[in-house]
């Protein structure tokens, strides 16, 4: 292939920032053969005109969202060299502390992830947050031709189109996926592809950042003034391995794509002037390199911070003088923390009214709250991501899974990038979004509308997991969730939906409850009056409370044993210490779920308890679940799966009797008895 004409050359600033990319790329290769650089780098040799040419198109008020090939896109935004040669090497002046990395950078209104496809659910929800100012800014996200592969790519366009978005996707479309040809993993074209949702596309295969920019300019401004989303799709060479020395590719292939690239093009139109500037680029960097590896290693802190948000304290509203069901208290909340905060978000399928959601929680929100509520299609990763997008965008964000079990397909979003964006930056990125998700069975939905998922969001770092239970007020609570800055999921059994809440101090005749602490984090204490040493403690969150109140209630009357049981609000992290003192010395303890067993729940909770009480308890926790099989539709079937009060009752017995015995034992002192523990 010949070389291509070249057009007309770019200024000196175009020219040193071209430059510049190219020798931090080819530096950080060069850094990796030396052992200096560990991981992933992947470099945007051959493409770097793309970002340069977009740089000036961009305000300081849009938001870009770059991908694992993004060291240009950085560059090219910042200028910021020795941010991303630190961050790389993990030396101190790194941007996020080296805790980020080659794919993971985050400054202003710049962010880039590791994921494919992940950021543009983000991308849109930053960009209706954009919308919304009415100022004409818009977000900006950067993929590849192999993200394409992606479900989330398609159902961020959806959402996008229909809303109208300000969203400019740019694909560079270099023509190979990691090792394998395009043409090989995409079926029909990517134009084909926008068109389907009727969004707008331009393709273009210049390498001239002049005539690329005089290209989009006008694109870009159609999108800044509501003409919806846009793809630009562009023609690029990759020169460089996937990632430092992975290239598949033979000699001739590469050659051709060497003869395309930009940087050979000009340094034969404008050799004297090239070659002053492409010295000097090479100077500053390795020269910039050469002081940084005598840099003292980077400590994973920022050389910026961010401050959580918050919101403005509210007096609390009167209690209602009938005690609410569950629902209504939960459609409360909603309603008072959105006009509370004009900054709150509700995404969710078939939420708007009249149908209010398919358990009505979202009742009357839309009609209030109009813009801000939005009934989306069945999208729940992309959802959860335009909820991410809104809250790194400065908004907060409720998405209600229309089912706890399809939060299954949100895990990418909610684990690969809200909970780890708010660390993996080097600083703290607050990510207020509260997923909620409706979960259980007993209403004869079957196996895959009736799970309890929450050990598969256990153990997430800054991901917060709560439970509603009919002691806890939802009022308080959600608000909670949505002002620590991390995102969390919040549990609500379905069957607890139409029970009334506890209010007062009374459960029953012969029950009485407090809140730990007196707050909406507080674990609810229910058991008989004045008992300071129960026999046996029962721990069972959310729906299994009623269940749990059954039992203790039986046990009481007919089995003479005083049961204390606690209700945690908060899942995840778990208070171990706190839980341990409720269970005031109590000889035996229960823990109950209603998941499936091994690795849940009830699992972290025995063996955090183990660790505190092995002094006072008298036999292991008792870890009751659901049966280990899918869920059944047939009502009579679905009974035999979860843990029923008389379960409960069960379990606590046999405890209490085996710690008899081993009393009466204790107390003989003969081998005969058995000798004392």
């Amino acid at each position: 292939m010949l070389n291509p004409p070249p057009g007309p050359e770019p200024d000196d600033a175009d020219l040193a920032s071209l430059l510049l990319i190219r020798h931090v790329e080819l530096a950080l290769l060069r850094l990796f053969g030396e052992g200096l650089v560990s991981g992933t780098t992947h470099t945007c040799l051959g493409q770097e005109y793309v970002p340069v040419a977009l740089a000036p198109l961009l305000d300081a008020a849009d938001m870009v969202f770059s991908n694992h090939r993004g060291h240009g896109h950085y560059l090219a935004l910042t200028g910021d060299a020795e941010g991303l040669l630190a961050e790389v090497l993990g030396r101190q002046g790194a941007v996020c502390g080296g805790a980020g990395g080659s794919q993971h950078l985050y400054t202003g209104g710049f962010l880039s992830t590791g994921v494919q496809g992940e950021s543009l659910p983000v991308a849109v929800g930053a960009a209706l947050r954009r919308a919304r100012d009415g100022a004409g800014a818009l977000a900006l996200a950067f993929v590849g031709d192999g993200t394409w592969g992606e479900g989330a790519v398609y159902e961020a366009l959806n959402l996008a189109a229909l809303w109208r978005a300000p969203l400019v996707v740019v694909v560079e479309h270099n023509g190979i996926a990691q090792s394998t040809p395009t043409e090989r993993q995409l079926a029909g074209d990517i134009g084909a592809r926008a068109a389907a949702f009727g969004i707008a596309h331009h393709r273009s295969s210049t390498s001239e950042v002049g005539a690329l920019r005089a290209e989009l300019a006008p694109l870009l401004e159609q999108v800044r003034s509501g003409a919806g989303p846009l793809v630009v799709e562009l023609d690029v060479p990759r020169l460089g391995p996937h990632s430092k020395g992975d290239d598949t590719r033979g000699a001739e292939e590469l050659a051709a794509l060497g003869a395309r690239d930009w940087y050979r093009v000009r340094a034969g139109a404008s050799e004297q002037r090239f070659a002053a500037w492409d010295a000097k680029q090479s100077a500053l960097v390795d020269a910039l390199v050469a002081e940084l590896v005598s840099r003292p290693p980077s400590d994973g802190r920022a050389r910026a911070a961010s401050t959580a948000p918050h919101l403005t304290p509210v007096a609390p509203p009167a209690a209602p003088a009938v005690p609410e069901r569950v629902a209504e208290n939960l459609n409360r909340a909603l309603h008072e923390l959105m006009a509370a905060d004009p900054s709150v978000h509700l995404l969710g399928e078939d939420v708007s009214d009249p149908y209010g959601g398919a358990f009505k929680v979202t009742r009357g929100l839309s009609t209030r709250f109009g813009g801000r509520v939005r009934s989306t299609p069945l999208s729940e990763g992309a959802i959860t991501g335009v909820g991410a997008g809104l809250a790194l965008a400065g908004e907060r964000a409720v998405v209600e899974m229309m089912f706890g079990d399809f939060v299954t397909l949100a895990f990418d979003q909610l684990v690969n990038f809200a909970a780890k964006s708010v660390s993996m930056y080097g600083r703290r990125v607050p990510v207020p979004l509260l997923v909620r998700c409706p979960v259980g069975g007993r209403r004869g939905y079957g196996a895959t509308h009736s799970q309890s998922p929450q050990k598969h969001l256990m153990g997430v770092p800054d991901l917060d997991l709560y439970e509603l239970s009919p002691f806890h007020d939802a009022v308080p609570l959600v608000r909670h969730a949505l002002s620590t800055g991390n995102p969390s999921v919040l549990f609500e059994d379905k069957v607890l939906y139409t029970e009334r809440r506890f209010t007062g101090d009374t459960v029953d005749e012969v029950l009485r409850w407090r809140l730990d602490g007196g707050s909406a984090l507080g674990t609810a204490v229910v058991g008989p009056a004045g008992v300071e040493r129960p026999d046996a403690v029962v721990i069972a969150p959310g729906g299994l409370a009623r269940r749990a109140v059954s039992a203790l209630r039986s046990l009481l009357l007919e089995d003479e044993l005083c049961v204390r049981l606690l209700v945690p609000a908060r899942l995840y992290p778990l208070d171990a210490d706190r839980l341990a003192e409720l269970c005031g010395r109590a000889p035996a303890v229960v823990v109950v779920e209603d998941g499936t067993p091994g690795a849940g729940w009830g699992t972290e909770v025995a063996q955090a308890l183990h660790t505190r009480l092995w002094s006072v308890l008298r036999a292991p926790v008792r870890v009751l679940t659901a049966a280990d099989r899918p869920v059944p539709a047939a009502p009579h079937l679905e009974d035999e799966v979860f843990v029923r009060d008389e379960d409960i009752r069960r379990a606590v017995r046999a405890l209490a009797e085996r710690v008899s015995a081993e009393r009466v034992s204790a107390e003989c002192g003969t081998p005969e008895c058995g000798e004392e523990r």
